[in-house]
């Protein structure tokens, strides 16, 4: 079972990393990119890097507090598609690992570390406006 929700899990990224790729170049070419400024932007991605940390180590609750906490400060960044799209699929990642079982866990860790990667593109994009 377990095989198979990881197996489900990665295709579900892999439709996810081509929406975010289209909707960061679509951003991209509509200069509608967000304006992360540099200490709220850096806090934001050491929030969302200390919660992939805190899923690695399985301190589940950290995580969840470490995200809301992300989810918080982004809500306070300008408004852009891309930062509301993104902290969207945050906001239920949240919620998802708040309820899922143990067993699940693992197959959770893989949609953290892909949301954790895909921040990381859009800052360094938005880093380079």
């Amino acid at each position: 079972m377990t095989n198979r929700a990881q197996l489900g899990m990665a295709m579900f990224l892999i439709s996810e990393a081509v929406f975010f790729l289209l909707l960061i170049f679509a951003c991209v070419y509509f200069h509608a990119l967000p304006r992360l400024y540099a200490p709220s932007g850096w806090i934001l991605t050491a929030l969302l890097l200390a919660g992939s940390l805190s899923i690695w180590r399985k301190w589940r609750w950290a995580a969840v507090v470490l995200d809301a906490v992300f989810l918080v400060g982004l809500a306070g960044t300008p408004f852009a598609i891309l930062t509301a799209v993104l902290g969207l699929f945050v906001l239920a990642g949240v919620i998802a690992l708040a309820v899922v079982p143990a067993s699940g866990l693992r197959a959770l860790s893989l949609y953290w570390y892909f949301f954790t990667g895909v921040w990381l593109i859009i800052f360094g994009v938005a880093g380079q406006v």
